[in-house]
């Protein structure tokens, strides 16, 4: 019977141990490549960090261009509303469990030094999505104002 007792265990604590991954560290792994834009939705209006009104919004869909992130670093060259949006810089993401309701969900921000702070959704944005992510979701509230959302749509 003890001998059932550990190996159950035993068993329990491997099993946890193979499943039981680092967040940040997936995610990390996941952005790391080649990545297509293939939408921006510009939506412009008034925002606030709770609600928005959405007055008005632009999407462009195709190949919009690329991001190319590396372990340190990242090279990126897309086109939002005729204009070209192109750069290289080092990156980094956060990772923070915030309260949703309730419970407890992760969130992502990219950081890339003097352009970008984006929020980030690994594939479809539910627990452990940002293990091998093929789609990538970017959204940043413009720097410069506070009546433009962008929303980057990214395909390895």
């Amino acid at each position: 019977m003890r001998f059932l007792l550990l190996s159950t265990y035993l068993l329990s604590l491997f099993l946890c141990l193979v499943s039981c991954g680092n967040t940040e560290d997936d995610a990390a792994d996941s952005i790391i490549g080649e990545w297509t834009v293939t939408e921006i939705i510009s939506q412009y209006g008034s925002f606030s960090e709770n609600a928005y009104n959405n007055e008005s919004s632009i999407t462009e869909d195709g190949d919009l261009g690329t991001f190319h992130f590396d372990k340190d670093s990242v090279r990126f060259d897309y086109t939002r509303n005729d204009t070209l949006y192109t750069g290289s810089s080092s990156w980094s993401l956060n990772h923070e469990r915030v309260n949703s309701g309730f419970v407890r969900v992760d969130q992502f921000r990219l950081s890339i030094d003097d352009y970008f702070l984006f929020d980030v959704r690994f594939e479809d944005g539910t627990s452990n999505s940002e293990k091998n992510a093929e789609y990538l979701s970017l959204s940043e509230l413009a720097q410069d104002t506070t009546h433009l959302l962008i929303n980057l749509s990214l395909e390895k």
